[in-house]
């Protein structure tokens, strides 16, 4: 593993995307640009990168520098982040994203960790936070673990690594509950919530005769209706009407950022035409993914 410099790699980094931008030998000047430092400097430092075997160079007018094979493995080693990631601290989402991962230590038996270039407000971040990030784009990684450092000045922040899991590619159809149980939107509260007792489930869809879809109810509707003194209130009453759902060809991830974005846990699925076809909940997905985890305190409404 090659020990890189902030100043090192940044100036890599800038190098092998301007490179598989062109498809060229590129400038000193360009790579100044993007890094935002002295031309100088910049030839300092790809001299030491040049050293360790990371950049090859040719001299002249139609000169420049390219990255080597070396360079690519080591920059493929940093988990960059095209759309920047929300961070969740505590169970709740703050004003900082993640521009790139690196894990360090992954053969250290006393854990890996993981170094976070971030933006936003980084003063939300203090040592001790247990922080989630992901899944990120393109690699699905989630992580969670607990922040040891936090340095303002180069916005970057360490963090060790408590669970690390990268999200299989599933179509949400594939790990749905088929067997649905539906509710009448004339049913009495009463009558719904002995029907999810009975059935041990927290919430189901609400549907018309002629099978249309409704709304959706909980358990947290049936409980305000009966901390209400309402037990003969009808279904429709507290049922929300407007019911998030995800299509059956959609990705696992997909349902997750759905649920996450609107502190629900559980989408109805439906196929092309817009007909329920299952169930997916927050369980569901945590069955399917070995050792990914939720937030505990998160409402599934």
């Amino acid at each position: 593993m090659y020990k890189l410099s902030q100043a090192q790699r940044e100036v890599l980094e800038a190098l092998v995307k301007l490179y598989e931008k062109y498809r060229r030998l590129i400038k000193s000047k360009e790579i100044a640009e993007v890094v935002k430092k002295d031309e100088g400097t910049v030839r300092n430092i790809i001299s030491g990168l040049k050293s360790l075997g990371l950049v090859e160079s040719k001299t002249g007018p139609s000169g420049g520098y390219m990255p080597t094979l070396k360079a690519f493995e080591v920059i493929r080693g940093s988990l960059a982040a095209e759309v920047p990631v929300p961070i969740k601290k505590n169970g709740r989402r703050v004003d900082v994203y993640v521009t790139n991962v690196e894990l360090l230590d992954l053969l250290n038996p006393e854990g890996i960790r993981a170094l976070l270039r971030v933006q936003g407000n980084i003063d939300e971040l203090s040592p001790g936070d247990r922080i989630q990030i992901g899944p990120m784009p393109y690699t699905r990684l989630v992580i969670e673990g607990v922040v040891s450092y936090v340095d303002r000045y180069a916005r970057q922040v360490s963090v060790e690594v408590h669970r690390l899991a990268s999200i299989p590619r599933e179509m949400v159809g594939k790990i749905a509950s088929r067997d649905i149980v539906t509710l009448r939107p004339e049913m009495s509260v009463r009558e719904a919530a002995a029907i999810l007792s009975k059935k041990m489930i927290r919430g189901a869809p609400v549907i018309d005769e002629e099978g249309r879809l409704r709304g959706i109810i909980t358990l947290t509707d049936i409980a305000r209706a009966i901390a209400e003194g309402r037990f003969d209130a009808r279904v429709e009453d507290y049922m929300s009407r407007e019911v998030i759902t995800v299509r059956e060809d959609q990705d696992v991830v997909d349902a997750i950022k759905l649920m996450n974005k609107y502190h629900i846990g559980r989408l109805v699925v439906v196929d092309a035409r817009g007909r329920i076809v299952g169930i997916v909940t927050r369980t569901d997905i945590l069955r399917f993914i070995a050792g990914l985890g939720f937030e505990e305190g998160e409402s599934i409404r």
